[in-house]
């Protein structure tokens, strides 16, 4: 059941968005609206020393490498971001800074893992937060993979991934996964990054850590200060009865669950988001196909139990018939490659759910397929065999239909 059509990437080269110092790889990167005009607050946190974990909070074995006083050029070098200097961490109002790192040694040195734990401190939280405004920028202009936090850590925040690949000195690959989480508290940013061979990727464990830094930083100051989204203008244009662009109209790393990375997105062909079959493409052409999006979401199952991959996908047909039709066409095909009809699940104007269980790959699928106007969407999610989770499968297909009530203005947008 899977979609050849968003295959994973290539690994992205992306500008020195990580910089290595004493066995350290920080990740710089976070996912913060543009800041609003507000007046400057006092600081509630002063010293960055007792801001960050210390090598008893991490896995065992690990050993200091790195502990460490920053100053604004400082920073600015660690984050190696272009255009971010320490002139301007000074104008942002940088007090100070610390940095604790730890590394392990591990049985190859070059896929040894590395962690760091780093807070930078402003004169309020705005200076915090138009920092952080730079940062997302050059992270989303770089390629780097969104991940899902669960809940929000702190005041605001955000998780990232990205994979390097090298070989060593026998010639042999080696696939590393750096997984960082960005969050703000009040006047103090924080990153918290691990990097750890790929197949030993464990984005739940950097979670963790992050929300036991911050709860360092609430023993000293409790409330954190919000800063208010910009409130986007209000459409000139009165809002239409059909779909006409399908991007915003499938699921976002906000939506899934804490840990799962954004693989992978993009426009979609009728063959391709027909699974690869060419006589229900085909089809889909015929009932009037316009366009199609998709995203796929995925997470490495430490313990065997979570979802492993998450794929949102909706087409854009003319009309409210041609929709249905292909809709029906959908619910055929799923029913052909040997899937179980779960019944509706109340998403859409019409909905099906079906299971499919592949032993041979060692993978359960719950589809869900939905339509909503002019709308046709798919929510896949497979899990490990015989391990499903109904209940968030349905939660995904309601998110989903959500976005595409708020396209029609039919519900208030999604915060």
């Amino acid at each position: 059941m899977a979609n050849a059509g968003l295959d994973y990437p290539q690994p992205v080269r992306i500008p020195r968005l990580f910089a290595q110092s004493a066995a350290l790889i920080v990740l710089a990167a976070a996912c913060i609206p543009a800041a609003a005009s507000a007046p400057a607050v006092p600081a509630h946190l002063r010293v960055a020393t007792a801001l960050v974990l210390h090598v008893d909070d991490v896995k065992s074995g690990a050993t200091q490498s790195l502990d460490t006083a920053l100053t604004a050029d400082d920073a600015a070098a660690i984050l190696g971001i272009a255009g971010l200097t320490g002139d301007l961490f000074a104008q942002n109002g940088f007090v100070n800074g610390y940095v604790r790192a730890f590394a392990w040694k591990d049985a190859s040195p070059l896929a040894a893992r590395a962690m760091a734990c780093t807070t930078y401190l402003f004169a309020d939280p705005v200076g915090a937060h138009d920092t952080l405004s730079l940062i997302v920028r050059t992270a989303d202009e770089a390629g780097v993979d969104r991940m899902s936090l669960g809940a929000s850590v702190g005041d605001e925040s955000a998780g990232f991934q990205i994979d390097t690949e090298f070989k060593d000195l026998l010639g042999a690959s080696i696939s590393m996964t750096t997984t960082g989480v960005v969050f703000r508290h009040a006047n103090a940013l924080s990153l918290v990054s691990y990097r750890a061979p790929s197949n030993q990727d464990d984005p739940g464990y950097v979670i963790a850590l992050a929300r036991k830094q911050l709860d360092l930083q609430k023993a000293v100051a409790p409330v954190g200060v919000t800063i208010p989204d910009l409130v986007a203008a209000p459409r000139v244009e009165s809002f239409g009865s059909s779909h006409t662009d399908a991007t915003n109209l499938v699921l976002t790393v906000k939506d899934v669950p804490g840990g799962m990375r954004a693989r992978s997105e993009g426009a979609l062909t009728a063959q391709a988001f027909a699974a690869g079959d060419a006589d229900t493409g085909a089809m889909f052409e015929s009932h009037g196909f316009l366009s199609a999006y998709g995203r796929v979401f995925t997470r490495s199952s430490q313990f065997g139990k979570e979802a492993t991959v998450i794929r949102s996908e909706t087409a854009i047909l003319t009309d409210n018939r041609g929709a249905h039709e292909a809709f029906r066409d959908l619910s055929d095909l799923a029913s052909a490659v040997g899937a179980r009809a779960l019944g509706t699940v109340g998403a859409g104007d019409e909905s099906r759910a079906f299971r499919l269980d592949d032993y041979e790959e060692d993978a359960s699928y719950i589809e869900i397929l939905f339509r909503h106007r002019n709308a046709v969407s798919i929510v896949e999610i497979q899990f490990p065999a015989r391990l499903v989770n109904e209940a968030l499968s349905v939660d995904l297909a309601t998110k989903q239909v959500t976005r595409q009530l708020v396209d029609l203005g039919m519900l208030k947008p999604l915060r």
